[in-house]
């Protein structure tokens, strides 16, 4: 993410800046005072994060929770004095969640420059960039009106080309990922439930029901269980980058079965899709399939999916999939407009000219003529 900024600082048309988190200790303008409050929201993620990735006694968070105090104190110093002597137009971040962007975020607001959330984008090779934020905070609208008012360019490539992000396997899980107890046949008829990191901000931050992949499973449990098919059976995913193993779920419930096979095949060959908010619920729409949406999402819209806010609603869905069939022509509005409109065209991970270019348009709305730093 850093080899891309200064990228971007090369190759964009305007006088820009790339700076580090670095926490350097300097003299400079006296920043304005912060209340508690503030502090223990700009490190809330960041405690929460490392709760969900790590066992200690309470001590020992307490003390870690004063080490992130004074963190946040001093990127916040020290970027009221980079900002005050830059004073630019626009501040770029990448996700926005982590503690140093929080501090930035904290001082733009109180300065008045707008900042520009980057993130891997919704759609295969694009990139976000969002004033408002990423994933649930972003600025996408939630009303199936909006999209049908939209007027969808036909995509060239059919939907059984099209083709969706690999996920690399976690480095404890390669081996063990090509183990054939996660290579069998799939069910003939299944609902493919990908599981999600445990520690990420999707699950942290934008699902209020659901916290845990132990959670989810539950739901799902719950759900086979009130099932009126009984021939149908769940596909669970772990997620690739995740280094956590859920060993003792593999043969609790001979319905609930888990699977390596590849992504795109397990959306295929499924009746639906549930997830909690996994960007595998857009690439379940680029290829017309029923999405179950069970968190926060920005494709949680009524018609688009079906976006649900207790558990004993997710068995009434299922019962009545079969007799219902996705809005395939609001699944390609939606994907139009994210395509031709929302998305920054080519992915981060491979810049090129046309990328840079349509930053330069996005830019340039937010500031104007791209002169002055950014």
């Amino acid at each position: 993410m850093y080899r891309y900024f200064v990228y971007l600082n090369r190759e964009l048309p305007s006088n820009t800046k790339v700076v580090d988190f670095f926490p350097k200790f300097l003299i400079g303008d006296k920043a304005p005072a912060l209340l508690a409050a503030d502090v223990a929201q700009g490190i809330a993620f960041q405690l929460q994060r490392k709760r969900s990735k790590y066992t200690a006694p309470e001590w020992v968070w307490t003390l870690i929770q004063s080490y992130y105090e004074g963190q946040y104190l001093r990127y916040y110093r020290r970027f009221y004095s980079l900002l005050n002597k830059y004073q630019p137009k626009c501040i770029a971040l990448w996700n926005g969640h982590r503690l140093p962007e929080f501090a930035i975020k904290h001082l733009a607001q109180q300065l008045n420059i707008p900042v520009v959330h980057f993130e891997n984008g919704l759609l295969p090779n694009t990139t976000t960039f969002d004033l408002s934020g990423v994933n649930d905070a972003n600025s996408l609208p939630r009303e199936a009106s909006f999209y049908k008012a939209q007027a969808a360019i036909e995509r060239s490539t059919p939907i059984a080309q099209r083709n969706l992000v690999t996920r690399k396997f976690h480095r404890s899980k390669k081996s063990r990922a090509k183990s054939h107890i996660f290579h069998k046949s799939l069910p003939e008829k299944f609902i493919f439930v990908p599981f999600q990191v445990k520690f990420d901000s999707q699950v942290l931050l934008n699902s209020p029901r659901i916290k845990t992949m132990y959670e989810l499973y539950r739901w799902i449990e719950y759900a086979m269980q009130q099932s009126n098919d009984r021939d149908l059976k769940f596909v669970i995913k772990e997620h690739p980058s995740d280094p956590h193993k859920y060993s003792e779920l593999y043969d609790k419930n001979p319905q609930i079965i888990f699977s390596n096979r590849d992504t795109k095949e397990l959306i295929e060959q499924s009746e639906a899709v549930i997830t909690i908010n996994s960007s595998v619920g857009i690439e379940a729409l680029l290829l017309h399939k029923s999405v179950i949406v069970l968190g926060e999402a920005c494709f949680g819209i009524q018609g688009l999916t079906h976006p649900l806010s207790s558990m004993e609603q997710l068995p009434i869905v299922i019962n009545q999939l079969s007799g219902s069939q996705p809005d395939t022509i609001l699944i390609e509005q939606f994907l139009s407009y994210l395509e031709h409109q929302y998305s920054v065209r080519g992915s981060w991970r491979n810049p090129n000219s046309m990328h840079v270019q349509a930053l330069t348009e996005k830019f340039t709305s937010v500031i104007g003529t791209p002169v002055g730093h950014w």
